[in-house]
């Protein structure tokens, strides 16, 4: 929030100026509007804009106010973002209508619409829908929530375990530095927004030292001498080494995108070259590390870095591959 006290106006080229969002955008034309140089000449434009701004339309303003006091405030980057795009499709069907007239219907409506396209989505959507309505009713807006009674979709979870075999298949066919990070992410479990993240100030002579970005958990990854061996590898390889670990050939920190490409470049070689008859994904070592981690006797919930334990369950019930005896039969010739 602005000295002004007002969401998102800002001092900007000598003046108090609003940045619209995108619905204000579209309605009067403008991403800025000039307030003014003085407070008092700011609030009384802000006041003439302001009806236009926040047509009576409830829900619009109440995603505006969401938007604007409650995201910035979450702690982890990722759910921020995650939370900035899930408004933009609830804005969508929902921005023009009064909360009074959404109903559970509605929302039902949303939630099976949505889930054609993708039902992991869709649940995050009407979460987030739920806890705007939540912030309603803290705010005098609306006194109760449509949202709550909705139930969210039932979502297979993905059972996806990476056989030894097939990992050392997909390290053999990638290139040098996606095997090392995948090795990497395969010791320390670590999600890929840490390892993309990692610097080299938290290589400290006891080991990694780092907070995760999703739960702000601080903890240390004692070295070992393949963890020592894989980090010496990435720094002596880098074209240009940045601040991070993991850079790329101009020492920035590796997107997500970029990422992706190049992981993806190995995995298609090694279902061409290498055999290897299915794809699994960068997060699926996650899996890996906790299931295997688990067989070993390593405590996976706080290897994982997670609050609850039922969350680490989602890594390794459906991510194990059973073993099963057959039976011998006595008195049966088998031909």
């Amino acid at each position: 929030m602005s000295k002004l006290g007002i969401p998102r106006v800002y001092w900007k080229d000598g003046a108090w100026r609003y940045k619209c969002n995108e619905r204000q955008a579209k309605l009067i034309g403008k991403t800025w509007l000039k307030l003014g140089a003085t407070e008092a000449e700011a609030r009384a434009e802000f006041a003439r804009w302001e009806s236009r701004l926040f047509p009576k339309a409830g829900m619009g303003r109440l995603f505006d106010r969401y938007e604007a006091e409650v995201i910035p405030l979450k702690e982890s980057e990722a759910t921020r973002k995650s939370n900035y795009d899930e408004l933009k499709k609830l804005r969508l069907v929902f921005a023009e209508c009064e909360p009074g007239d959404i109903t559970v219907h509605d929302i039902y409506a949303y939630l099976d619409k949505r889930a054609q396209q993708s039902p992991t989505q869709a649940n995050h959507e009407i979460s987030l829908l739920k806890h705007i309505f939540k912030y309603a009713q803290r705010w005098g807006v609306h006194d109760h929530n449509p949202a709550a009674p909705v139930e969210k979709l039932k979502v297979a979870p993905r059972d996806r375990y990476v056989t030894d075999t097939e990992f050392a298949t997909f390290l053999k066919y990638t290139t040098p530095w996606v095997r090392h990070y995948a090795l990497f992410k395969y010791l320390t479990g670590l999600r890929q927004r840490d390892i993309l993240s990692l610097r080299l100030d938290q290589l400290q002579t006891d080991g990694i030292v780092m907070r995760a970005s999703k739960t702000r958990k601080q903890f240390i990854i004692p070295w070992t001498e393949q963890l020592r061996r894989i980090v010496a590898w990435v720094k002596a390889n880098n074209k240009k080494q940045g601040p991070t670990l993991f850079c790329d050939r101009n020492g920035n920190a590796y997107n997500k995108d970029s990422f992706h490409t190049r992981w993806q470049w190995g995995m298609r070689k090694a279902m061409k070259e290498g055999g290897l008859r299915e794809r699994f994904t960068e997060h699926d070592l996650r899996a890996k590390h906790a299931t295997d981690a688990e067989q070993q006797g390593i405590d996976v919930t706080t290897n994982l870095q997670h609050s609850d334990q039922r969350t680490t369950q989602i890594y390794l019930r459906q991510k194990q591959v059973l073993s099963i005896i057959a039976l011998e039969i006595e008195g049966v010739e088998i031909l």
